[in-house]
């Protein structure tokens, strides 16, 4: 079976160029994110954002466009994490995964 074919350069990543096929923005999952450190790490709860964009793919949570894929958005905040701790890393990891166990493991 021949894989679809984006046409679109909206419609993806500006970081992997693949794809946004888990169309949530780095703004819904930092909310995420920021709840889930609140209860490890309070002073880092607010510390992973990303721009807003103009164009793009709808976030399917806020309706807001995304140019960013949640993998490439949820590596970022991975590899800064490990930085800090990496056992928070790896617990982070397990909760937010979006493919990158596979990649990193």
């Amino acid at each position: 079976m021949k894989q679809a074919q984006i046409q679109n350069e909206d419609a993806l990543c500006i970081v992997c160029r693949e794809a946004i096929t888990n169309p949530l923005c780095p703004e819904c999952l930092a909310k995420e994110v920021g709840e889930w450190l609140r209860y490890r790490i309070p002073s880092l709860a607010g510390e992973f954002t990303w721009p807003r964009y103009e164009t793009g793919v709808k976030c399917i949570k806020c309706g807001s466009h995304m140019g960013i894929c949640a993998h490439c958005y949820l590596k970022d905040i991975y590899d800064s994490m490990w930085e800090i701790t990496p056992m928070l890393a790896a617990e982070f990891l397990e909760t937010f995964d979006f493919g990158l166990r596979r990649e990193l493991l």
